[in-house]
């Protein structure tokens, strides 16, 4: 994802990536300019997961569709994906 210049949507539903990809993931949508839609639905993430993404949404704005739906982000999670969307 780090160097992706043409994978626009991807879809990593039920893969179980926790904490640790959510990590992963959040720091290679840093630098990606081509994703528009990321479906992580499914994966194990909790809030601790969601904060690694949302600093990254923070940063990237080709992303315009994200699907976190049916992971554990609780209250805190979500605190974190809405303050990385707030403009």
């Amino acid at each position: 994802l780090k160097i992706n210049t043409v994978l626009t949507s991807l879809n990593l539903h039920y893969n179980t990536i926790g904490v640790e990809g959510a990590k992963h993931i959040g720091v290679a949508l840093k630098s990606n300019t081509a994703l528009t839609s990321l479906n992580l639905g499914s994966n194990d993430i909790d809030a601790g997961g969601a904060k690694h993404i949302g600093e990254a949404l923070k940063i990237t704005k080709e992303l315009t569709e994200l699907n976190l739906r049916e992971n554990n982000i609780g209250d805190n999670g979500a605190q974190y994906i809405g303050e990385a969307l707030k403009i």
